[in-house]
């Protein structure tokens, strides 16, 4: 409990430190994000020159300086509406702490961190709060650093966890519940100061339609299911705000959710009062976002300049710089190895998955029809000859909507019109083209799908509003049969929380007991080094409990989630020659009858462990290990200190 009250408490000091700025701008429901990336900001830029622990310390220090000399600095101001920001501060910290419960009693049905990306995001999590510098160490195969990867979201919650003094044992799961209550409160917030956005939340917490076939169906068990709704397209994800949220993967896409939802805020806030300040942030915001998810760069990049120039703002296109050149030492130290440029769909997604996957598109499309009919219908009768001559299914629909809100957009310069307008566009060119990364053939367009629905869901929500015209009832109605249907998913996933078993704790590593070996894992935390552990079958495993020494604790592993790496570093020849050849060496660690000094220097190996996967996989030769120090041995794990013979 007391880890909670930590974690809380720096972010309310977090939030009040920023409080200031926020006010300015207009955007106080936002205080917490943004005290939040400043703050790791700070830290990431000293965390070059010392190690992350004292660079978190010092960071905080400065941070909190600079937040007290801002209120200060504004105390003029400040003073003469005091309460009204006071209150408003209490009332939506209140609303946060709310969320927060509600998300923390979830995990306590489903706590456990395993499965899918979870052990790599904590293994990440962890090894930054033990890195000497950044870019962190890479924990999945010692002497090597995840400089290709985009790693700032994890650095904001590695820097609650050491200030909370936590692990990321436990710490990993308050993260989960800080994105979440982030994003609903910063929502609430703008419902509160603009009440026309009331469905917004009701829209991006929904469900696809995919929980509706299965049920028609008759297929209740899959109907909920996390991986049957969220692979509704051949060879992709088909990830939705809930359903990540839902999930728990603490990644890079989970953790830009709010980021996405404070840049909107901001944009909305911006073409409403015009204020030069809000420009800066967003356009540092981008450069931010780039560090955490770098798929909402693009995405946002483009609707940040759109408008700009559309409401003849040009001013704020000078701010552009801002989201590259403070974020300079990211950029020079990134070798995205795994992106090699772009390429061509092959096999494009068919209408009705379209319309499964993203149901939100149903009411642009209403929206459009009604509004612009005659339009409409011309732009329908070019689009659908396109859509069977060049099987592209879904122009169909979205290109008569696109021209639609275009027409809109040029009229009316609106922020709904243009969130939906860059929506369409994103979801049409996701069947052009793709990122060309090591998936490949009918996975060509995994990772490009999946990321680029997560946002197109977002803008989505945004984009809706009630339209003034004499059909509003038709589109309300609309809207409310949708939300209706679409929320049969998260009352679903809801009601059937009890059937996973309150398990009452939120220790991500506590399933770990049925295995012998969480008292030992717990036992490792403390330490640095690398460590000898099980990597798998195979020199390229992934997702299983392989590797789970240095996912829970930080250390860095001579070889395990070898399928990682190879995606990681795809386009690096040398990955390969270098993965099988650790995996033989572990094996002979392992299982040679004489302990090879040698072969230990040569990764520098601090431990070797031994648990319940090397004693299943490995014929072990323990008289050898009788040369090294046991430091751990509770008759299911025994752990060796390896000792050097002095030369």
């Amino acid at each position: 409990m007391l880890e909670i009250i930590l974690w809380i408490a720096i972010l309310y000091i977090i939030s009040l430190l920023s409080l200031p700025l926020a006010d300015k701008m207009g955007l106080r429901g936002l205080s917490k994000v943004l005290g939040l990336i400043f703050l790791t900001y700070i830290v990431w830029l000293i965390s070059f020159v010392v190690d992350f622990r004292s660079a978190t310390i010092y960071g905080f220090m400065i941070a909190v300086t600079m937040g007290s000399l801002l209120w200060l600095y504004d105390a003029n101001r400040l003073s003469s509406n005091f309460r009204s920001l006071m209150v408003d501060f209490l009332k939506f910290e209140a609303v946060f702490i709310v969320f927060f419960f509600i998300y923390l009693l979830y995990e306590m049905f489903n706590p456990y961190v395993v499965g899918a990306e979870k052990m790599t995001d904590m293994a990440i999590l962890t090894a930054i709060t033990k890195s000497n510098s950044l870019p962190p160490y890479d924990p999945f195969l010692s002497g090597y650093r995840l400089n290709f990867y985009y790693y700032m979201g994890y650095v904001s919650y590695a820097i609650l966890t050491i200030l909370s003094v936590t692990t990321t044992h436990i710490s990993y799961n308050l993260a989960c519940a800080t994105v979440f209550s982030l994003t609903l409160t910063s929502i609430v917030w703008l419902v509160s100061k603009s009440r026309e956005k009331i469905v917004i939340p009701f829209l991006l917490l929904a469900g696809n339609l995919m929980t509706l076939k299965m049920l028609i169906a008759g297929n209740v068990s899959r109907a909920f299911d996390f991986w049957t709704v969220t692979r509704v397209i051949k060879g992709t994800i088909n990830e939705f705000p809930l359903a990540t949220l839902f999930f728990r993967d603490l990644h890079p896409h989970f953790m830009s959710i709010p980021l996405q939802i404070a840049f909107l805020i901001a944009l909305y806030v911006w073409m409403k009062e015009e204020k030069k300040s809000i420009a800066i942030l967003m356009a540092f915001l981008l450069g931010f976002m780039f560090t955490v998810n770098s798929w909402d760069f693009f995405t946002y990049s483009f609707l940040y300049i759109t408008i700009s120039i559309a409401l003849r703002r040009f001013y704020a296109l000078a701010f552009i710089p801002l989201s590259i050149v403070p974020f300079l030492p990211f950029h020079l130290t990134l070798k995205a190895t795994a992106v090699k440029g772009v390429g061509f769909v092959s096999e494009r997604t068919d209408l009705i998955n379209f319309v499964i996957a993203q149901p939100l598109v149903i009411l642009p499309l209403i929206y459009s029809f009604i509004q612009e009919r005659k339009i409409f219908a011309v732009m329908l009768a070019v689009s659908i000859p396109i859509a069977f001559i060049f099987k592209f299914p879904v122009v169909a629909i979205t290109l008569p909507t696109m021209v639609v809100f275009m027409k809109k957009f040029y009229e009316e310069r609106s922020f709904e019109h243009a969130v939906t307008l860059t929506a369409l566009l994103l979801l049409t060119a996701v069947e052009i083209v793709y990122v060309n990364d090591a998936y490949g053939g009918e996975i060509e367009r995994l990772n490009t799908v999946f990321k680029s629905y997560v946002q197109a869901w977002i803008l989505l929500s945004f984009g809706f509003t009630y339209p003034n015209y004499s059909y509003e009832r038709m589109y309300k109605l609309a809207t409310i049969c949708l939300i209706a249907i679409l929320w049969i998913y998260p009352i679903g996933c809801a009601l059937g929380l009890p059937t996973l078993g309150f398990k009452g704790t939120l220790d991500g590593i506590e399933f770990t007991k049925s295995y012998g070996e969480y008292n030992a894992l717990k036992y490792l935390y403390r330490f640095n080094g690398v460590v000898v552990e099980y990597p798998g079958k195979t020199p390229y495993e992934s997702y299983t409990y392989a590797g789970r020494v240095s996912s829970y604790t930080g250390l860095k592993s001579v070889l395990c989630n070898g399928g990682h790496e190879l995606f990681w570093r795809f386009f690096d020849n040398e990955t390969v020659k270098v993965l099988n050849e650790r995996w033989r060496d572990i094996k002979e660690i392992y299982e040679s009858k004489d302990l090879n000094y040698d072969l230990l220097k040569k990764y520098n190996v601090s431990f070797i462990y031994i648990g319940y996967l090397e004693k299943a996989n490995y014929n072990i030769s323990y008289d050898k290990f009788s040369k090294l120090r046991k430091i751990y041995d509770d008759g299911e794990v025994v752990i060796y200190k390896v000792i050097y013979p002095k030369s």
